[in-house]
Formats: C-alpha cells, sequence, structure tokens
C-alpha cells in the first residue's frame, strides 16, 4: 500500500466505538482532498463497524456504517480506530475476527487507540509500533514482544499504527507521497493549511501553510507569487538572504526535494486547477505555470502527472468523483 502505485485504491475503516471524529477525519479526508485535486476517484474508503450499527463517540455525533466488520468480507487494507475503553470494545469476538483479518487481508494498521486491538490480535508481533504518547509505557508493558517507538507514525512492512490523529494526518500524506508522488501530497498538505511536526522521517515534511523557518518562507513567498515567470534560484535565495547552495541545503533537509522540485511541482499543481477548475485553452494554462510553449508544458506535465493535460481535462469532465452511495467516503 505505500509503494508507488497510480492504481486506484480501496480501503475499510474499521471504527470501534468511543472513536473520536476527528481520527476517522484524518484519514478520510486527506483522501477525499486527492480525489477532489485529481479529478477522479482514485481512493475509495467503506466504514464498518464491529455490530454494522453506527458508531457512537463521545462527541455525541455517531459515525454511520455501511457494514458489519467481517474478516472475509474483502482484501482490502483494514484501518482499526479506536480512542476510549479499549478493554470494553477490543475483545472476545472482535479480536479473534481481526486475527482471521490478519490471515487475509495484506495490510492492517491501528489509528491510536486501535494499535491495542490490532496487538491484541497478535498482528504487531515482532513489529516496530506506536500508540497515543500516554499510553506508550503501559503499551509496552503490556506487549513486550512489540518494539514500541516513540514515533508519530510507525509503518513496519503491511503493518502501521499511529500516535493520534495528527499523526494519521502524517500517515495519510506519506501514503498519498509514496503511492502518488510528492507534487500530489504538497497540494493535498495545502489543502489543510499544513505544516508537520517532528523529524522528516516521522512527517511528510510538506510544508505548507507556512513553515517556521523564516529563509524557507520567504522562499516559498517568492515561488509562489511568480507562478507564471519563475524567478532563478540564485535570485529565490539572494532574496532569502541565503545562498543558493545553503537554500538547497534547507529544502532537502525539510521536504526531501530540491528548490526546484518543489516549485516545478507547485506551477504544474496550478496548471491542474486551471485544467480541471476552468475552460481556459491549454496554451494559455501552460503561459500561467511559467512554460514559453505549450510542448514543453505538456512534457513536463506528463513526467510528473503520469497523464496529459488534454487526459487530465477529459478525466475531470467525464467523471463524477462523488462517492456511491453504498460507501461512506464523503
Amino acid at each position: 500500500m505505500f509503494e508507488p502505485d497510480p492504481a486506484p485504491l480501496a480501503v475499510e475503516l474499521l471504527v470501534l466505538p468511543e472513536t473520536t471524529l476527528i481520527q476517522v477525519a484524518a484519514v478520510i479526508e486527506p483522501m477525499r482532498a486527492a480525489n477532489r485535486l485529481l479529478g477522479r476517484r482514485q481512493f475509495a474508503w467503506t466504514i464498518s463497524t464491529p455490530d454494522g450499527a453506527a458508531a457512537p463517540t463521545q462527541a455525541g455525533i455517531p459515525v454511520p456504517a455501511a457494514r458489519a466488520f467481517d474478516p472475509l468480507a474483502s482484501r482490502e487494507p483494514l484501518f482499526v480506530f479506536a480512542s476510549y475503553n479499549i478493554d470494553r470494545h477490543a475483545a472476545g469476538t472482535l479480536i479473534r475476527r481481526l486475527g482471521r483479518a490478519g490471515r487475509e487481508r495484506p495490510v492492517i494498521g491501528g489509528i491510536e487507540g486501535g494499535a491495542w486491538a490490532v496487538a491484541r490480535a497478535g498482528l504487531l508481533t515482532g513489529r516496530r509500533a506506536t500508540t497515543h504518547w500516554e499510553d506508550l509505557d503501559a503499551f509496552a508493558g503490556t506487549f513486550p514482544d512489540i518494539r514500541v517507538e516513540p514515533a508519530r507514525f510507525v509503518i513496519d512492512g503491511n503493518r502501521f499504527t499511529t500516535g493520534g490523529a495528527g499523526p494519521a494526518l502524517d500517515l495519510m500524506l506519506a501514503l498519498i507521497r509514496r503511492r502518488l508522488g510528492y507534487p500530489l501530497a504538497l497540494e493535498v498538505a495545502k489543502a489543510f493549511i499544513y505544516e508537520p511536526s517532528g523529524r522528516e522521517e516521522q512527517a511528510p515534511a510538506l510544508a505548507l501553510a507556512r513553515p517556521r523557518e523564516p529563509v524557507l518562507a520567504s522562499a516559498l513567498s517568492e515561488m509562489e507569487a511568480n507562478l507564471d515567470a519563475p524567478l532563478p534560484l540564485e535570485r529565490i535565495a539572494r532574496r532569502a538572504g541565503v545562498s543558493a547552495r545553503h537554500l538547497q541545503t534547507l529544502f532537502r533537509r525539510r521536504f526531501g526535494v530540491s528548490p526546484h522540485g518543489h516549485y516545478l511541482a507547485l506551477r504544474l499543481n496550478h496548471a491542474r486547477r486551471l485544467l480541471i477548475e476552468t475552460a481556459q485553452p491549454v496554451v494559455e494554462v501552460a503561459a500561467a505555470a511559467g512554460f514559453a510553449s505549450a510542448a514543453s508544458f505538456t512534457r513536463a506535465y506528463r513526467q510528473m502527472h503520469g497523464e496529459t493535460p488534454s487526459q487530465t481535462r477529459r478525466a475531470a469532465g467525464g467523471h463524477d468523483i462523488a462517492p456511491p452511495a453504498s460507501t461512506s467516503d464523503d
């Protein structure tokens, strides 16, 4: 699931009672935003609960379910959500069904307290994992055969765990970046005015409202203000008060890409939005993204997005990206 793959991805979200709403939203909303930005249904999700009834939450807003959890219902990757009173909700029949799912499903993970349910089913034995920071010591003491890490999220082979709702958003941005590339993950992060926390390996490092570093904030402002007439790196660096070489280092450290790669992603993401949301001719879209010709624009666009500008426009115009009524993915 966390490897490069342009194929659509469908997942199952198993929500236990008393899960916090923000956990579920942190997983669903990045997928919804990616669908909107791509102009197609790249991600789909189905919500299940242990008994098929809506899952009550402490906020008093139930999470509706499309079906009762059945480990044999599909081979979709499974996200398990839990927050409060895990001893009551993650026991008995449910744990046995999760154990069965571990033999049938290619990928299973726990979001925050969901890690306890997945661990109780024996699906994290010998793996690295995490959970909410308040519970790390108790989790490690309960499951000595799990390598517990104080991380925002952990991906270990076909298992994943997160330390809370914010880290779940980190996880989803990492999923989008690994499957579909930096430009899309960047655009999804920007949709949430998202700024990552922690070390780069524990967050997608995608910036985006405004990074705290003044130099990077200045450089990004220059880039975003000059999408139609790209500035040379030396000029951007000079206006930010550093050398071009130092700016390269900062971008690599913070975002995992070069300034050129980030700038190009901003320009081509802007072009994608224009193609999907307006009827501007491709030559005008190319100019708005800082390309001197439609041919050079098309080459760069296809290399980054895996399709031509015309294909993007046709796909956006020809497909309804709203979810089917039988699933809860909007």
